[in-house]
């Protein structure tokens, strides 16, 4: 069996993190006695190239993060056995200083607080300095480049713990390049081989995260690896330099700016064989976890001492793809309540930095909604050819190729039949099959899904009606709508004595007009007084089907204000006291978060996905199906109690603008997008709790890492 050399990764010795100096001694001992002797990382790289024949047992001992305890600890320890070591340094954190000794050196920090005290505190006293690194050298040792900083990325949006936090990972810190209690974190890896989501703060709120771009990515490895390797070179005065890939992770683009800076090979955390055929820049390496004892060590140098056995127990890296542009598609010609929520998707996503595509038709009143957002992030595509499946899951199919699409929404019937068509027919991308109605799905809906990668609801009981109709839940996820009409400010107290009261509907029977209608009856009936109603969708010539319910007492104080143009029904919210939700069928109304967002307190049926937003007593009040007592009870409390309506409408207001934003809705779509199967409920109540003064401070933070 032919000769592969073994490569060992550790980081820090030390009593607080890491492996413990007796654990290491334990290793290094097992080694000895085992006949092993130590090479440097040039003899391996001499080895791949052929130009040195592998020696029988030798092996590499790698040390990542140049931590201050790599001098103090190991150095001495491989000194004692006459074995060397190569160590990777991090070149921003090492600065000049005297040798330090153990009585010298600062107090072992765990690996997350040494990590905060360079990206925070700008303190490197925990790494190793310049003179320390020119003394391991003249000691036989190697010191090469893990490149300037360890800089992380955020590859993924599910949120983890938040700074401040116990367990908190470190690299939040390089993302943000600060610290803020509070502030969100999410997976990490590696800035060089993630484009990652970074934050950006605008007019003092809080986060939120676009996406960098591989040209921006590309850029910071280049200017990276030239600052390291220049560094490390005027450090340790080779002319050929390694590399150590941070968290072992690497990809084309990365490995490409690698070699154009000059480097000659570079470790990862692959496991495989280190012999003359091996890819310099694909040298293998096993990491050694704090709890591995002695036994352990021997039995997997045994593994990986050999060409064959050490291909048998491979472990290979794979990326996890980077999704950077979304295509959205719908057949329908109307500027729905569904076909706003694309286009606030759309919206949501390019702001975050991706490459989006939307498939309408060419006379669909959607384009009206779509021009302001066309740019470099946007683009319309007009398509009329949706009836033809088979036409249009070919075009969809080469769209898909062309233009380099990672994910398909589709919205509406005939776009995610058309996208179902478009996957079989060879299409490599993602297919999501959006759905807002609380109504019964088609017989053959569940066996389209499963051809897709999942469903994407607006509700839970939306779903969970998808689910009663066979589609399985492994595919379902809720993403909530989102409101992303204009802010006008946070409502103040209004001085007037009546209360008026608004419905946004239609006259269809599922939205309960009449409902709306007996409640005012009921409440006018009651006595209360400066009373008024307006009914927004419901067109003057449909009004005589309600006359049976629709009273004197109602009419002398009802205005209907039909058919009007969403801005319009923005106007008229705008001037309401009170939003009356009375549907009988109901997934996620548009209007509830327009109304939320004007601090208007909702009444409504429990019903449909309403209650997922809606809590009793919090933001609103909620009442069963066909109640128009109970609705009318609501109503009349709101009306006499202005304090409490203004409280209420304020609660309301602070789940639109934390829960229900565009960015919100954006994150958690990403999420989907990336994999994740999203299906929690809204913290409503604990987000209806006035924020502290603590929360409110404006915050004007820059991040230095975009």
């Amino acid at each position: 069996m032919s000769i592969s050399i073994p490569v060992l990764c550790y980081h820090n010795v030390s009593d607080v993190n890491g492996h413990t100096p007796e654990m290491f001694r334990e290793h290094l001992d097992a080694l000895a006695d085992a006949g092993w002797r130590t090479i440097s990382a040039r003899d391996l790289l001499a080895v791949t190239r052929g130009e040195m024949k592998a020696p029988k047992k030798s092996l590499v001992l790698t040390f990542d993060d140049g931590h201050v305890s790599n001098w103090i600890t190991v150095v001495p320890e491989l000194e004692k056995r006459n074995m060397t070591g190569t160590f990777f340094a991090l070149t921003d954190f090492t600065v000049p200083g005297e040798v330090r000794t153990a009585d010298t050196a600062p107090g072992m920090l765990h690996m997350r607080d040494v990590f905060r005290a360079a990206f925070i505190d700008h303190d490197f006293s925990q790494f190793i300095n310049e003179s320390e690194i020119r003394a391991m050298l003249g000691k036989g040792m190697e010191v090469f480049s893990h490149g300037c900083r360890h800089q992380a990325a955020f590859t993924n949006l599910t949120p983890l713990k938040p700074l401040g936090v116990a367990g908190a990972h470190w690299g939040g810190w390089a993302v943000y390049g600060e610290h803020k209690d509070g502030w969100p974190t999410f997976k990490a890896g590696s800035g060089y081989v993630y484009d990652g989501f970074w934050p950006v703060f605008e007019g003092g709120k809080g986060p939120r995260f676009v996406k960098r771009t591989e040209a921006e990515r590309r850029a910071f490895c280049r200017r990276d690896f030239r600052e390291s390797i220049e560094r490390m070179r005027a450090l340790n005065g080779l002319d050929e330099q390694l590399f150590c890939w941070p968290w072992g992770q690497f990809d084309p683009v990365a490995e490409s700016e690698l070699k154009d800076a000059g480097y000659v090979g570079a470790f990862t955390l692959e496991r495989w064989s280190n012999t003359r055929s091996t890819d310099p820049f694909r040298l293998n390496r096993l990491g050694v976890s704090a709890k591995k004892d002695g036994k352990w060590l021997q039995s997997r140098l045994r593994m990986y001492a050999g060409s064959v056995s050490s291909k048998i127990f491979f472990k290979k890296f794979h990326k996890k793809p980077d999704v950077g542009s979304v295509l959205y598609a719908t057949d329908s010609n109307k500027l729905s309540g569904g076909s706003r929520q694309m286009v606030n998707n759309i919206k949501a996503i390019s702001d975050m930095g991706l490459k989006v595509y939307a498939l309408v038709t060419s006379d669909t009143a959607i384009n009206g909604a779509l021009d302001p957002l066309k740019g470099e992030n946007v683009e319309v595509i007009h398509f009329d050819g949706f009836k033809e499946y088979v036409k249009a899951g070919k075009f969809l199919k080469k769209l898909v190729q062309e233009k380099g699409i990672d994910v398909i929404h589709t919205f509406h019937n005939r776009a995610y039949k058309m996208g179902v068509l478009a996957r079989l027919m060879g299409a490599k991308c993602k297919l999501f099959i959006n759905r807002g109605v609380i109504s019964k799905p088609n017989a053959v809906f569940f066996l389209w899904t499963a051809l897709s990668n999942g469903v994407i609801a607006n509700s839970a009981q939306c779903a969970e009606v998808m689910r009663k109709y066979w589609v399985s839940g492994k595919r379902l996820n809720v993403v909530y709508n989102a409101y992303a009409g204009p802010d006008l400010g946070e409502p103040k107290p209004r001085k007037k004595r009546g209360t008026r009261y608004i419905y946004v509907g239609n006259s269809a029977e599922i939205k309960g007009f009449d409902v709306f209608l007996k409640a005012a009856d009921r409440l006018c009936q009651g006595g209360a007084r400066d009373l008024e109603f307006v009914g927004v969708g419901v067109v003057d010539d449909k009004l005589h089907k309600f006359d049976d319910v629709f009273t004197p007492v109602v009419r002398e104080r009802y205005r209907n204000a039909g058919e009007i143009s969403h801005a319009e029904v923005l106007d008229e919210l705008r001037f309401a006291d009170v939003q009356v939700i009375s549907s009988r069928k109901e997934s996620l109304p548009n209007a509830l978060l327009e109304g939320f967002d004007f601090g208007l307190p909702a009444v409504c049926n429990r019903v449909g996905g309403i209650p997922e937003v809606v809590r009793d007593n919090v933001n609103g009040y909620l009442c069963a199906s066909e109640d128009a007592d109970c609705l009318a009870e609501k109503m009349r409390l709101l009306a006499e109690d202005p304090l409490k309506r203004f409280a209420l409408g304020l609660a309301g207001r602070r789940v639109v603008r934390t829960l229900l934003t565009p960015e919100a809705k954006g994150r958690n779509l990403m999420r989907v997008y990336m994999g994740e199967r999203l299906y929690e409920p809204l913290p409503v109540e604990e987000m209806a709790v006035p924020e502290s003064s603590t929360d409110q401070e404006e915050h004007t933070h820059e991040p230095g890492s975009r």
